[in-house]
């Protein structure tokens, strides 16, 4: 079986021969060597010339292939492949490099912008994400700001993810091995981008309306960009759902504001075409019989931590055998500290706990930490796909 093939037998409620393999949120862990990948792309031209105009799709090309650059670092590869949209051509082509020194830096000459690429060894921020961090939880209740704030916040989504390109070429290159699939957010989170934490709580009792509306304009905006992935050749998404569980909010609480609108946005993900993926963050356990209800194709919890505990094994229990789980393997205190052994012993504890009376794929409770090398990734696949001696080889 290819990775894929492994993937969708597991999300469709199989139990491949080898247990499938997923790391999340690749695009985190790799972002600087996708970025330097990409930089050394345009380095010889840049100095050559000390400036490149973007041709937008010579870039997405550059960027397909910076991707795949970066993923070589790991001497074994999981069974899915993370992608994203990149910005439209018209946005792509307003930007170029530029070289002074040995510093290269990203301009927009419409709108001004400039970023530094590989600051200091470190992943660089867009303007645009320190704009919107900045942003966050100073809107307040006013209704006309924040309608027009939800309006901005869609077209930028649009602008920022609209190229799909990128995801065509990987999936025609890769498609036919990799699950190819993408990060989404479940309408919740829309609330924290424009309320904050305290304005987005508050809402809740103060504003009912108004968190509708915003949740509306969030599971459009999903779904839209569900389906432009779908149309681009993606197998799948991965939804987040963050802030909702049983340590932040109760439960009238998540069944009046949370709960339709994950039904809804699963039920249309699943007319798609699309497998769906629901991370859910925080203290899940008594979620679950709600959780296990909704039609996702895959449930993925974090590990124990913040004064919860969510033992892998517990989780199949309340789910029962017909939904497939995703593991929650320590990704700081296993995977980036533990003993090889350790590792060992964790992966098959999880598939034995986990995967003995259903669908099972091995995978991390949160993503991988910067600090963590390719080779622990390797051990861990490893482990899963040849066992302990094997993984050790």
């Amino acid at each position: 079986m290819t990775g894929k093939e492994r993937l969708l037998n597991a999300l469709s409620g199989g139990k491949p021969t080898v247990t499938p393999v997923a790391v999340d949120y690749m695009l985190l862990y790799l972002a600087e060597r996708i970025e330097g990948a990409y930089v050394a792309a345009y380095r010889p031209r840049l100095e050559r010339e000390g400036r490149v105009r973007l041709d937008p799709d010579e870039d997405v090309e550059i960027r397909a292939q910076a991707l795949l650059q970066a993923h070589a670092c790991f001497q074994e590869q999981d069974d899915w492949l993370q992608v994203s949209g990149v910005p439209i051509h018209e946005v792509l082509g307003q930007r170029e490099l530029v070289l002074e020194g040995d510093q290269v830096f990203e301009v927009d000459r419409v709108a001004g912008a400039r970023r530094q690429l590989l600051l200091d060894g470190q992943e660089s921020k867009t303007e645009e994400m320190r704009q919107r961090f900045e942003r966050t939880g100073q809107f307040g209740l006013d209704q006309a700001e924040l309608s027009q704030e939800m309006v901005q916040h869609r077209e930028s989504s649009r602008a920022d993810r609209g190229n799909l390109r990128l995801v065509e070429i990987l999936a025609g290159q890769v498609g036919d091995d990799l699950f190819v699939y993408t990060g989404g957010s479940a309408p919740f989170w829309l609330l924290y981008d424009l309320l904050g934490f305290e304005g987005m709580m508050t809402a809740l009792h103060d504003a009912p309306k108004l968190v509708f509306e915003i949740m509306e304009t969030s599971l459009e905006a999903t779904l839209e960009y569900a389906q432009a992935f779908k149309n681009a050749g993606g197998h799948g998404i991965r939804i987040e759902e963050c802030l909702v569980s049983a340590d932040m909010i109760s439960p009238r609480m998540y069944e009046r504001f949370v709960l339709p609108y994950e039904e809804r946005l699963f039920e249309q993900l699943r007319r798609m075409g699309l497998k769906s993926i629901l991370y859910f963050c925080g203290d899940v356990m008594p979620r679950l019989p709600a959780l296990r209800q909704l039609p996702i194709d895959a449930l993925m919890v974090e590990e124990s931590k913040k004064n919860f505990v969510i033992d892998i094994g517990e989780v199949r229990a309340a789910v029962g055998p017909d939904l497939c789980l995703m593991g929650n393997i320590d990704a700081y205190g296993i995977i980036e500290k533990a003993t090889r052994a350790e590792l060992a012993a964790e992966v098959a504890r999880q598939v034995r706990v986990a995967g003995s009376s259903g669908a099972f794929i091995v995978g991390l409770g949160s993503p991988l930490t910067l600090g963590t090398p390719p080779e622990r990734v390797d051990l861990l696949i490893g482990n899963t796909r040849y066992g302990a001696s094997g993984g050790d080889a």
